[in-house]
């Protein structure tokens, strides 16, 4: 039995803009989601597995899970490093876990997951890997993909 290859972490860092927050400067709840989904972007990039290799492979990842916990609030101005993690499945579906922290200090704002399944050009849900899903497993089984650290995001969006 082979053991599990470890998460695949990339962390892009974001300034919370004026209109993501309410008029007390705290980032309204829902858009936590687009932080998270910036994060996960990002991740694909460097694996190669971005939005754009889905498309050409006409296959579809949607959420059919989201869990967050806010434990602190982000406000107007602040710096936020959103860490995604992709987390090793033996099925076919793809789970991240996130981390958002405030850049200045470190401090964890906000944990979450999401699910992802894999649903075929017709629309049916994938009971396997697709090929180039599973060539990116190979690589992340033979400890071949290295991804970056960080990545910065405009403060402009």
């Amino acid at each position: 039995m082979t053991a599990t290859p470890p998460p695949l972490s990339h962390t892009v860092r974001l300034t919370v803009r004026f209109k993501e927050s309410d008029l007390l400067g705290i980032v309204w709840h829902g858009n936590y989601v687009t932080y998270l989904e910036d994060a996960r972007q990002a991740l694909g990039v460097q694996i190669g597995l971005s939005y754009e290799d889905f498309m050409r492979q006409r296959f579809a990842a949607p959420i059919v899970d989201l869990r967050l916990q806010y434990k602190r609030p982000a406000k107007y101005g602040d710096k936020l490093d959103v860490t995604a993690s992709l987390v090793w499945q033996e099925v076919p579906k793809f789970v991240h876990r996130y981390e958002i922290r405030r850049s200045s200090d470190s401090e964890l704002l906000t944990t979450a997951e999401t699910t992802q399944v894999l649903l075929h050009p017709d629309g049916s849900l994938a009971l396997n890997f697709p090929p180039f899903v599973e060539a990116v497993r190979e690589r992340w089984r033979r400890n071949e993909i290295k991804v970056a650290g960080k990545t910065e995001t405009s403060p402009f969006g």
